[in-house]
């Protein structure tokens, strides 16, 4: 008896070929130079805004505090009983040029002489409040040029020196006929604001 045994694998196995290509260089090359592209876009884009809300937030700022400021200048200066500061009538006189501090009697106490002035102290800007009495009778407060029988000039206490703005660059005043002008410049980082203002003092 013959046995015959056929082989089923008689054809040898065929290859798969496979597509192995990849990027070239030059593509690579484009890729990169687009994402970095938009990555600069996003960055700036990001950076234009930041600058504009920190602007922003910095002129509001010096607004508020301008604002806050001003308006207790020119309420007290309009209540004054008398401004002691020595005002050029005019901004621009490079020989006389403005104040930059006021000093003028408080107008909100009637029963005792007492003083107030505003000045700059770096960047800020302060308020003192202050009277003027003689040794003999500290109790009882003097004009700030009063003399005592012995041609002494008085004493000085200070009842408060404190802040009230922040970001101040620049104070000053001027003016005549009872009108005041004040011109108040602030800064912060590199945001500056201009106000300017005007007063009618009572008794000046």
């Amino acid at each position: 008896m013959n046995i015959i045994i056929k082989n089923n694998q008689s054809h040898p196995a065929k290859k798969i070929k496979r597509n192995c290509a990849g990027f070239t260089l030059f593509e690579i090359i484009v890729s990169v130079t687009l994402l970095v592209i938009i990555v600069i876009l996003v960055s700036d884009f990001y950076l234009i805004n930041q600058r504009a809300y920190n602007k922003n937030a910095d002129i509001a700022e010096l607004t508020q505090n301008s604002r806050v400021s001003l308006d207790r200048i020119t309420r007290e200066l309009r209540q004054s009983a008398d401004i002691i500061t020595t005002l050029p009538p005019a901004e621009n006189d490079i020989n006389n040029p403005p104040a930059e501090q006021i000093f003028f009697q408080d107008g909100h106490n009637i029963d005792q002489i007492t003083y107030l002035r505003y000045y700059l102290d770096g960047n800020e800007l302060k308020r003192e409040h202050k009277a003027f009495y003689f040794s003999g009778e500290p109790s009882t407060y003097v004009a700030y040029n009063s003399l005592d029988q012995g041609g002494s000039a008085p004493l000085e206490t200070i009842f408060e020196d404190q802040v009230v703005g922040e970001y101040f660059n620049n104070l000053k005043f001027w003016g005549s006929g009872g009108l005041i002008n004040i011109s108040l410049n602030l800064l912060k980082n590199i945001n500056s604001l201009n106000i300017r203002s005007m007063v009618y003092s009572r008794n000046y």
